[in-house]
């Protein structure tokens, strides 16, 4: 991947991570001039196109939170990089390290620094929760801390698509599965709760270096979560205070219900405690199942005492009677051949007998599996439970099928298996929210697609021109891309119609400023050309004639010239008659048009102006109908050439 190029934009420099899902790069974007930060998606995943279409929404999805705390996402898209399809996520380039790397190389953080970074993961959460987005991956390999000690939260959007993928991965589990919260254990749905027990284990692992559970594989670490009790913090740093053990403890409560219900809570709790030295209370009964655990050994060593014998040694010995020797008798020797007989009966008919017996009754009940596709959670949960068989789930998401329906398990119909047993089921989960996917460029056809794809439609669509965006494809969308709606929204769209080259029909702007004149042409998306001239007709820097002429059409892109005055020639001179000329006088010349069922283009051209100046300009330009009779419009004194069909038919000079 290294100086390859995505999307003829981001230049890959370096590997600089990697992780269960991807690696990430420090790349270069060319475009903006800024170093930014891309994961790839590994190729493993390019075979599952659900897996695709939910990653691209979901980061999509997270590209609409924005908050100092967060990693900005800027860009999402797939390349085709040496025949492999590439699939990517550009992101905020942060010049820092991983809090697990921070923990690594310093060791325990300090309570006031742990909590105050504890506050900024929870502001960022703050955020992304009030969109009903859970992280669901909060680790301390996924938060980054700056160079000058600020906290970015990263990969948000992709956690939620990771959540049943890389479940199976041990690479990616062997990271997660220290900080999955007891639902996420079991494959239960989770929520914003889930959110606040990971951080609970951040906190834990800032405040003491390590982390509370831990064992050779992630199997053993997720039933830790489940079933371990969650030591204190300071059992292993006696200088943490009770009131930070007791938030720790909040936090991590294996009960959702006994946790903060949302982070607003945690951050008042932390705030007030390191500014207002406020107790932090812990209202769930975890101390003192705590107590009952730790005291129990306790309780039953004391029962398991010898008992301390109480009476008088010297009365015990004299009240034990002397020994009288008797003499040997052959009874005990018959009586132990005896009963070796009887035991060797016993050995050899009733003990296996009875060993038969105790078998059965250790037997364990089989019942056989019934198929539950089909059926909501609650009634499949409903009825393995009857059978006494145990439930667990495994969340997939498919859009075709409806929410919280089974949609496999993994032991088929009829199979018997032994009570007890669990049974792996697979609940369609679909999220309440879906972010806009981006239609820009796509056909109207196209777009219901990927609308439908996200569980969304199509709303109004409107027209309008568009120079960049080629007729019949979409402008822009309301919501915009990226941004999170209610499922099954409708999304409003603005369709290209193309460049548009409407005729324009020029307005007479004589006498007009040219500034007025040249605004208007522009907003017409026509060029302009300025000339200058002398002349009375106008005052200065107003229009006196164009090119183009009034009333001729003309398309986007034309020119179009105005003569803009300078002011008069000379002093006005008078006539005889003291009367000054005018030049703004209308003369007609009748023009008779041939009766032949054919129309005539007629045509006048000043060829010389008032002064006597050559001049070429068009003053009428009209197409008549055939046996008309036109009136030529000569305006102002000059010499005038009429034309029809391109050949002169008059010459008129107007005084």
């Amino acid at each position: 991947m290294i100086n390859k190029v995505l999307a003829n934009r981001y230049e890959i420099l370096e590997k600089i991570g990697t992780g269960g899902m991807g690696n990430v790069f420090k790349a270069h974007d060319r475009r903006l001039d800024r170093i930014v930060a891309i994961k790839v998606l590994k190729m493993e995943y390019n075979e599952d196109n659900n897996f695709i279409r939910k990653f691209k929404r979901e980061s999509l999805a997270a590209a609409s939170i924005s908050h100092p705390n967060i990693v900005s996402i800027y860009d999402v898209g797939s390349e085709n990089i040496d025949g492999e399809e590439v699939h990517y996520i550009v992101m905020e380039y942060i010049d820092g390290k991983t809090l697990k790397e921070l923990i690594n190389d310093e060791g325990r953080l300090p309570e006031k620094r742990a909590l105050n970074y504890c506050i900024q993961i929870a502001e960022a959460l703050k955020v992304a929760h009030s969109k009903h987005i859970v992280h669901r991956d909060i680790k301390s390999q996924n938060i980054m801390v700056t160079r000058d000690d600020r906290i970015k939260v990263t990969d948000f959007g992709i956690a939620r698509v990771a959540d049943n993928t890389t479940v199976t991965a041990t690479n990616a589990v062997m990271g997660s599965v220290h900080y999955f919260s007891p639902e996420q254990a079991r494959g239960a749905k989770v929520d914003n709760r889930s959110d606040i027990y990971s951080l609970g284990i951040v906190l834990y692992e800032m405040l003491t270096g390590k982390l509370p559970f831990d064992a050779d594989n992630p199997v053993s670490v997720a039933l830790m979560q489940v079933q371990s009790q969650m030591p204190r913090p300071s059992d292993t740093i006696r200088s943490i205070s009770p009131d930070v053990d007791s938030l720790v403890l909040k936090m991590t409560a294996k009960d959702p219900n006994k946790r903060y219900s949302d982070v607003y809570d945690l951050i008042k709790d932390i705030k007030g405690y390191t500014l207002s030295n406020k107790p932090i209370q812990n209202s769930s009964n975890y101390t003192d199942d705590r107590t009952a655990v730790i005291s129990s050994p306790n309780a039953s060593n004391k029962y398991n005492r010898p008992k301390r014998n109480n009476s008088n040694p010297k009365e015990k010995k004299q009240s034990q009677p002397k020994k009288v020797k008797k003499k040997k008798s052959a009874a005990p020797a018959i009586l132990g051949i005896f009963s070796a007989i009887v035991i060797i009966a016993l050995l050899i008919y009733i003990v296996p007998k009875a060993i038969k017996g105790m078998d059965k009754s250790n037997e364990v009940e089989k019942v056989a599996v019934e198929n539950y596709v089909g059926r909501t959670k609650e009634e499949a949960e409903e009825l393995l439970s009857a059978q006494g068989l145990i439930m667990s789930v495994k969340t997939v998401e498919d859009e075709k099928s409806p929410d919280g329906i089974v949609l496999g398990q993994d032991i088929e119909k009829g199979k018997e298996v032994e009570k007890g047993t669990t049974i792996t089921l697979e609940i369609n989960e679909l999220p309440d929210t879906s972010p806009v996917p981006p239609l820009r460029g796509l056909t109207l056809e196209e777009a219901k697609k990927a609308l439908e794809d996200n569980a969304l439609k199509l709303g109004s669509v409107e027209e309008e021109f568009n120079e960049e965006v080629e007729a019949g494809k979409i402008i822009s969308s309301n919501p915009e891309s990226g941004y999170s709606v209610n499922r099954g929204s409708a999304i409003k769209v603005v369709v290209s119609k193309g460049i548009d080259d409407t005729p324009i029909k020029l307005s007479n702007y004589t006498g007009i400023d040219q500034k007025d004149v040249i605004s208007q042409l522009k907003d017409f998306d026509l060029d302009v050309v300025i000339k200058t001239g002398n002349t009375n007709k106008v005052d200065e820097g107003q229009v006196y004639d164009m090119e183009p002429k009034a009333g001729e059409t003309v398309k986007k892109g034309d020119t179009v010239i105005i003569y803009v005055s300078e002011g008069p020639a000379a002093e006005d001179k008078e006539d005889e008659n003291n009367e000054q000329t005018d030049y703004n006088q209308v003369n007609y010349v009748k023009v008779k048009v041939p009766d032949d069922g054919e129309s005539h283009h007629v045509v006048a051209k000043r060829t010389r102006d008032y002064n006597g100046n050559k001049d070429g300009s068009k003053v009428w330009d009209y197409n008549v109908d055939p046996g008309e009779t036109s009136n030529v419009e000569l305006i102002g004194p000059g010499e005038y050439e009429i034309y029809m069909d391109d050949s002169l038919v008059k010459t008129e000079v107007v005084k």
